[in-house]
């Protein structure tokens, strides 16, 4: 089975990069939080094979495009799936207590998808 390539949005990474700060700055662990951004960095990866093994997000429900997650820890990655281009567009990350936010997801795929295609 061929790959998929595996892309963030800068919302994402944002989203990731400050819970990485929260849990090195603000929770005084910065070891817990090298952790932790690996298992991240580790699920990102995880997604060039399968990505369709992840269940549907409660986000979904709130989109016009499909919207899937994968369990880290007490986090939600939130992703998208391109077939036709064989991408993975990582879209979001929240906590798995905190309800959906749908305004914060991309409202379409033009948001995310690469400019030349």
């Amino acid at each position: 089975m061929s790959n998929y390539a595996v892309e963030l949005t800068d919302a994402a990474l944002a989203a990731i990069t400050a819970q990485a700060h929260c849990i090195a700055v603000e929770a005084h662990a910065p070891l817990n939080a090298e952790r932790w951004l690996g298992r991240i960095w580790d699920a990102v990866v995880s997604l060039e094979q399968q990505p369709r093994r992840a269940a549907k997000a409660e986000e979904d429900a709130y989109v016009e495009y499909e919207v899937r997650r994968l369990v880290i820890d007490s986090h939600l990655l939130l992703f998208t799936i391109d077939d036709d281009r064989r991408k993975v567009w990582i879209i979001g990350l929240r906590h798995g207590h905190r309800l959906p936010r749908p305004g914060e997801l991309p409202p379409d795929h033009a948001a995310f998808e690469d400019p030349e295609v």
